[in-house]
């Protein structure tokens, strides 16, 4: 096997294989840059943990981007060319924020997404009120 046959595997390309869906460059290149990654250096060189949370990343920038990407298509004189296009479903992003949160609920909780919080207002009803600001009893109507 001759030396120029034998492809490193480098970090952009091993978390671009990870995604099912079209991850545009520049948006990896500036998650790799999020964790200072540099996108050509070897995958066996970087930091599993540091790739792990980029891959979580991706995830992440997949849910809370558009769930819709449209197919291009061009043609010139018997020529063409197609990208596809993807949507995302609710299980799908569903899906993601679990791997995602996994991810970092493991390695760096405090970047987890997605969680509701809860906010809960207690009423005894409206009493009607027996003063005035100043203290005078109020006229009440019985009927």
């Amino acid at each position: 096997m001759d030396n120029k046959d034998t492809e490193i595997l480098t970090v952009k390309d091993y978390l671009i294989s990870k995604v099912k869906f079209d991850v545009p460059v520049k948006a990896l290149v500036s998650i790799l840059a999020d964790r200072e990654l540099d996108p050509a250096s070897a995958f066996c060189d970087a930091d599993k943990d540091t790739l792990r949370l980029c891959y979580a990343d991706i995830l992440k920038w997949m849910c809370v981007g558009p769930s819709k990407k449209n197919n291009v298509s061009d043609t010139d004189n018997g020529w063409t060319h197609s990208s596809g296009g993807y949507q995302l479903t609710t299980d799908d992003i569903k899906d993601m924020k679990a791997i995602a949160n996994g991810i970092y609920g493991e390695l760096e909780p405090t970047s987890m997404f997605g969680k509701k919080s809860v906010f809960r207002i207690s009423s005894a009803g409206i009493m009607r009120g027996n003063k005035t600001l100043f203290g005078e009893p109020l006229p009440h109507i019985i009927k």
